[in-house]
């Protein structure tokens, strides 16, 4: 969590995430900036120093996103890697993400490998 003057202002939530190739993954499941510090670096500090502590313990740390501002952030950092990206799938089968403009907006998914280090 992320706090100004003793408030909290933004929150990340990790989960271990079973991948049928690597047992020590972790990824990002929520990653949440209040509007009102929305823009300013806020969630990219606090991603970034949540990927390093989990890559310096020897995870790998992925986020998926569909947030616009997210993607052209990662873009520009080194130490992101895209591994994915996609649209949702409009037959995905959830009538509730069918409704919603979500299904429209391109979605990536990030590997955090600082200095560019390599994964086995």
């Amino acid at each position: 969590m992320a706090t100004y003057e003793n408030k909290p202002v933004a929150f990340i939530a990790v989960l271990h995430y079973p991948h049928n190739k690597y047992r020590n993954m972790k990824k990002v499941s929520r990653l949440v900036v209040l509007p009102d510090y929305q823009g300013v670096g806020i969630g990219k500090a606090l991603l970034n120093f949540t990927a390093k502590y989990y890559t310096e313990r020897g995870y790998i740390f992925t986020i998926t996103t569909s947030n616009p501002a997210l993607i052209h952030s990662l873009k520009k950092d080194e130490n992101w890697k895209l591994i994915h990206q996609g649209r949702v799938s409009s037959n995905v089968g959830l009538k509730s993400l069918n409704k919603t403009s979500a299904r429209k907006r391109l979605t990536t998914s990030w590997m955090y490998r600082p200095w560019g280090e390599e994964q086995n």
